[in-house]
C-alpha cells in the first residue's frame, strides 16, 4: 500500500506541473498578443520607413524584370543550339 500512494502523489506531482506549465505558456502567448496588438494601434507610421519600404520594392520590381530578361535571352540561345544541332545531324 504504501508504495502505491508514493506512486499516486508522484502522479498527482507532475500532472499538477504540467497544467502549471501550460498555464503559465497560454498566460504568455494571450499577455503578448495583447501588448502587441495594443502597441500596433498606438505606433505611428515612419515617413523615412515607408520610404525605405517604397525604395526596396522598386529594387525587387526592376530585378524581377532583369531576371526575366535574363532568362528570355537563355531560351532564346537554347533555341539556337537546338535547331543548329537538328541542321548538322
Amino acid at each position: 500500500m504504501p508504495g502505491d500512494l508514493g506512486a499516486i502523489i508522484a502522479l498527482i506531482g507532475v500532472t499538477s506541473g504540467v497544467l502549471v506549465l501550460a498555464g503559465a505558456f497560454v498566460g504568455a502567448y494571450f499577455f503578448g498578443k495583447s501588448r502587441g496588438q495594443r502597441e500596433a494601434l498606438t505606433t505611428t507610421r515612419d515617413p523615412e520607413m515607408l520610404a525605405r519600404i517604397n525604395r526596396v520594392e522598386e529594387i525587387v520590381e526592376a530585378t524581377a524584370i532583369e531576371i526575366e530578361r535574363i532568362s528570355e535571352g537563355q531560351r532564346f540561345t537554347t533555341r539556337l543550339l537546338s535547331e543548329k544541332k537538328e541542321v548538322e545531324s
